[in-house]
């Protein structure tokens, strides 16, 4: 993980077979420095904000909440005054639905701005640590100076799948975070009660996770940098850029397990 000076293989030693193999190895080289450092740029480092899609989206998930506390009001209202009706199972006494609806308004009011909240102070640490030291530093950046071109070709195919893995779940991730912000109301609503209470933490440990680990992740890879990068153009190198990000990948899940919203 240097600076990208690529050292090009000479062939003139080499047979047919190896010739051909040292110019892919060469081109999977060049390409892997321009792939590896767009998706940490586009992923790891880059600050995520709320789009205007996702505003739309909680504004109808909230009114749609609110709609629905409304009819839970006027059916305990109706049950107050004929108790016949009643449903079985269904705690719609006018107080528990007035303290739900409370709770609701509360969450809907202070949901976006949370999370706003949250995501600027996650933004920061990334921006902090997206200095151009870091980005200049690219994964595999002397694998044109080993000497074993079909080293190079296996080396290079596990980056490039580890580094698409990567970028897939940020794309994964951004999503998330869309989806939980527009379920908060609803968790308002059904989950402050002593039984659902759960539910609705569980749902936040989900959302803090979504968020802070690009920090985390970017927290990693800083290190990871300063720390191993005098290795990067030997094999030993090669290899713990590839446990690198094979960790990075696996992180989300070990910090649901830390946390209690996974199994083990």
């Amino acid at each position: 993980m240097l600076p990208a000076n690529i050292h090009p293989i000479t062939a003139s030693s080499f047979s047919p077979l190896q010739s051909l193999l040292v110019w892919v190895s060469n081109g999977l080289n060049h390409s892997l420095i321009k792939f590896s450092q767009i998706v940490l740029a586009h992923s790891v480092f880059y600050p995520f904000v709320l789009s205007s899609s996702a505003y739309q989206l909680f504004d109808l998930s909230r009114n749609l909440a609110i709609m629905a506390s409304t009819a839970f009001i006027a059916m305990a209202l109706i049950q107050s005054q004929w108790p016949e009706l009643h449903a079985k199972g269904w705690e719609l006494s006018p107080v528990v639905i007035l303290h739900r609806s409370l709770t609701q308004i509360v969450w809907a009011t202070l949901s976006v701005p949370l999370i706003n909240a949250l995501l600027a102070f996650n933004n920061a640490v990334v921006q902090a640590l997206r200095v151009p030291v870091v980005l200049s530093f690219h994964l595999s950046s002397h694998l044109a100076a080993l000497t074993d071109p079909i080293t190079i070709v296996v080396l290079t195919i596990a980056i490039v799948v580890l580094l698409a893995i990567l970028g897939a779940y940020y794309v994964v991730r951004n999503m998330e975070i869309v989806v939980l912000l527009a379920l908060l109301p609803w968790f308002g609503l059904f989950g402050m009660t002593q039984v659902r209470m759960s539910s609705l933490l569980k749902l936040m440990k989900e959302l803090l996770i979504a968020i802070f680990i690009q920090s985390i992740q970017a927290m990693v890879f800083y290190l990871f940098v300063h720390l191993v990068a005098s290795r990067s153009d030997t094999i030993m190198g090669q290899i713990e850029e590839i446990g690198l990000l094979y960790y990075m990948i696996k992180l989300p899940q070990q910090l649901r397990r830390l946390v209690g919203t996974a199994g083990p």
